[in-house]
């Protein structure tokens, strides 16, 4: 995976644009970064254009001043250069540091940041002008990489349960949720730092609320009715900025109206970037399977590239909607308990007349037809 991510950044190489890799710590940014650098060498790249600066290395680069006054000594008399600036988002303001230099400078902009809110500020200055490269955890085939010998059924669980962040890659099963809480409180308090929130036992809550109802449609609204149970009483701004700056955890998809063929306002689900992160959130209390599944396959569908979606056709709902390069792809998923029979789970994918993939999700074989392929939670995960 990590050879797809360069050879997409090499792509994108010499457009006229700021090129922004984004991800949750640990899914190889800087690696990323590193590897590219490497490749620019390679190709012949002077050694004096490419200026490779890590914004959380130094505490005087966390003022979008001092690092534009820097990138200016460093490329002083070139007619070109690459400007890398890792960690970008620890940079307050930084938006307007890359905003000058895109305009006066005659470089190549690459940039690494934690969560999608850098990308979204520098999107808002130059619109046209932004590429985003996300970055998810290790797919369930790269994940089985650092295990070879294991069973194949184990290796999902694990990783159904665990995720697949780097940190927790060969660490003991009696360890594991202490590692992934660790993780999930750096992460909260780095995004308390790079957005300057001020209540962290707010955010500790909203994130575990939003950990409680991963996969289901939330707003603002209910989430501030449950928060004031819990003796918090955030107004509505307030909770979409704490939720905004901890967009590391998580992703939103929206709802997608299939007979119109439009999205529908105000309607969304949020699922965890890593099923180890979501299971900290929960404190490792009981979490179904089938949710497990479902929060995987949904990032599996972004990781491979598809703009993810739920569907309503009619009182009818679709797990999820793919689509990527002008194709759709539509998923159901069938509890792993329960009494829901295949047949009524793939109905809304039978009434579709969309010539477009078909799958259904189960942990066992089901006889379907109707041009619905049938996968198990291995097949798809482990599939590209």
């Amino acid at each position: 995976m990590e050879y797809n991510h360069l050879e997409k950044l090499l792509r994108l190489k010499n457009n006229f644009s700021v090129k922004i890799i984004t991800g949750a710590r640990g899914t190889g940014k800087t690696t990323l970064l590193k590897n590219f650098v490497d490749t620019l060498r390679s190709e012949g790249v002077d050694e004096r254009e490419i200026i490779l600066i890590d914004c959380a290395a130094d505490e005087q680069l966390k003022n979008f001043n001092r690092l534009y006054e820097l990138v200016d000594e460093k490329s002083l008399e070139l007619d070109k250069f690459f400007l890398l600036i890792d960690n970008a988002d620890c940079v307050v303001g930084c938006e307007k540091t890359i905003n000058a230099l895109f305009v006066g400078a005659p470089a190549e902009i690459y940039l690494t940041a934690s969560s999608d809110c850098l990308a979204e500020k520098i999107s808002a200055l130059l619109p046209n002008n932004c590429d985003v490269l996300k970055i998810y955890p290790p797919s369930l085939a790269d994940y089985a990489k650092n295990f070879p010998a294991e069973d194949s059924a184990k290796l999902l669980q694990d990783y159904l349960n665990c995720g697949s962040s780097p940190v927790t890659i060969g660490a003991s099963e009696n360890f594991m949720p202490t590692i992934l809480r660790g993780l999930a409180y750096e992460i909260m308090f780095d995004a308390m730092a790079k957005n300057s929130l001020q209540k962290a036992d707010l955010l500790r809550m909203l994130m575990r609320l939003v950990a409680k109802n991963v996969g289901k449609p939330v707003t603002l609204n209910q989430l501030a009715t449950k928060l004031n149970d819990f003796n918090f009483s955030p107004n509505v701004y307030v909770l979409k900025n704490y939720l905004h700056s901890a967009s590391e955890f998580f992703v939103k998809i929206p709802c997608l109206d299939l007979k119109t063929g439009n999205f529908l306002r105000g309607i969304e689900k949020i699922y965890f970037v890593d099923n180890g992160l979501l299971r900290a959130l929960r404190n490792f209390d009981d979490l179904d399977e089938t949710t497990l599944i479902e929060n995987a396959v949904c990032i599996e569908l972004l990781r491979r590239g598809y703009r993810v979606s739920f569907g309503r056709f009619g009182t009818m709902n679709v797990k999820f909607v793919g689509e990527r390069d002008g194709k759709k792809i539509f998923v159901q998923i069938l509890p792993a308990a329960g009494n829901i029979s295949a047949r009524r789970i793939t109905r809304p994918l039978r009434a579709l007349t969309d010539d477009a993939e078909k799958i259904l999700i189960s942990t066992h074989s089901e006889k379907i037809s109707d041009g619905i392929t049938n996968l198990t939670p291995q097949n798809f995960l482990a599939g590209s």
